[in-house]
């Protein structure tokens, strides 16, 4: 078991990062590859909606083969993909590039997250989910520094090329090393209709929805924002995700035990809060900017794991697979809302900083907000239950 949880981590570790080092790279590829700054949410929508047609298309499936066989294939597009992007020479090559990563992305994801809630007994999960989910806050504590570094010494395609070569060696140990898991064949197949037929799968849809919209109307702002309006400087750009991430592996951590002791409302209360906090400096500049990131970091990291623990009991082992597909589905439109409508809101002024973003800051508040609202609907379902599968 030990061994499924470190390679879905790994895993985990080469998809987020895929994923988010495109945000604080956005100012190095708009320079190298001439377009605008406040263009950098196109290539985070390019990427969610494209896997949002990758779950559209193969959900049906997922669930009728060897989770193994469907995590390798998928990875390994995802792999060659990834090494794609530093061949782009414009924005539209770029854009192709991400969102072939992304399609590929989502069946890697959830096949390997279905392997491990499959061989997780219900009052671990918290735990476990925390362990896997670890991919995210050492993205930012070692991944998004050395994408940062690379992209300076190197060039902006250096990071995608390293993190393709590493993404390689993580497909050849999960080939040689994980397990065929075939326990959930023959137990039903699930669509994306039967899933919304169940009310407790529409609200747990609706909770991975205010919680990716209200967290990515900022991230893929942050790095420029920091960068262009309070003057960070650029070779302290990776230190600060350094310390984000840190802060967000404790977070994680301490949230995912807490998650199996008293439910998941209380954890997501909790980091519901830092990230209130964290929002601070778009309102009013530069007060503790670095503090405030710290804790938007790990009070999003907290969050994403007490929900991951309380939505993991949701579906039947024959659905899980698909359940997870359609919670990235859920999550890539939710990403990619929030990246085109942060993109509405913003402006790039003359002098090159970004006007809006304090607008953006309260949307992102106010759907927070609903994200304990929606739990508790979900927690408050009749039949749901923390002990069930």
């Amino acid at each position: 078991m030990k061994r499924v949880i470190a390679l879905v981590a790994a895993l985990q570790f080469v998809y987020i990062l895929d994923f988010i080092m495109v945000m604080p790279l956005g100012p190095d590829l708009a320079r190298a590859l001439g377009f605008p700054a406040d263009r950098v949410g196109v290539l985070t929508a390019a990427y969610t909606l494209a896997s949002l047609a990758s779950g559209l298309a193969l959900m049906r499936v997922l669930d009728r083969f060897d989770r193994k066989t469907v995590l390798l294939s998928a990875f390994g597009v995802l792999t060659l993909a990834t090494l794609a992007s530093s061949l782009a020479t414009g924005l539209p090559g770029l854009l192709l590039a991400r969102a072939l990563t992304g399609f590929a992305g989502a069946p890697a994801i959830a096949a390997g997250m279905a392997m491990v809630i499959d061989m997780t007994p219900p009052a671990e999960r918290g735990r476990t989910i925390a362990k896997v989910m670890i991919g995210f806050p050492l993205a930012a504590v070692a991944g998004i520094p050395m994408a940062l570094e690379l992209s300076r010494i190197g060039g902006w395609q250096m990071p995608f090329q390293v993190l393709a070569a590493i993404a390689a060696a993580v497909w050849l140990c999960a080939a040689k090393l994980l397990p065929s898991a075939k326990a959930h064949l023959g137990l039903g197949r699930a669509g994306i209709k039967s899933l919304l037929r169940q009310s407790a799968v529409r609200k747990a849809c609706l909770v991975q929805a205010l919680s990716q919209f209200s967290a990515f109307l900022l991230i893929p702002q942050i790095a420029s924002y920091f960068l262009l309006n309070l003057g960070f400087p650029r070779d302290r750009l990776g230190l600060l995700y350094v310390a984000g991430g840190v802060a967000a592996l404790l977070m994680a951590r301490q949230l995912g035990r807490l998650a199996d002791r008293a439910g998941s409302q209380l954890p997501v209360a909790l980091a519901s809060a830092c990230m209130g906090l964290g929002l601070l400096p778009f309102f009013t500049g530069s007060t503790a900017a670095a503090a405030a990131f710290v804790l938007f970091m790990a009070g999003n990291a907290g969050r994403n794991v007490s929900l991951g623990a309380a939505l993991s009991h949701v579906p039947a082992a024959s659905e899980r697979a698909a359940f997870m597909a359609l919670q990235s589905m859920v999550q890539d439109v939710a990403i990619a809302a929030a990246a085109l409508t942060s993109g509405v809101m913003l402006a790039q002024r003359a002098d090159g900083q970004l006007e809006g973003m304090a607008t953006v800051a309260a949307f992102a508040a106010i759907a927070g907000t609903a994200v304990l609202w929606a739990l508790m609907r979900l927690s408050s379902q009749q039949g749901y239950s923390r002990t069930t599968s």
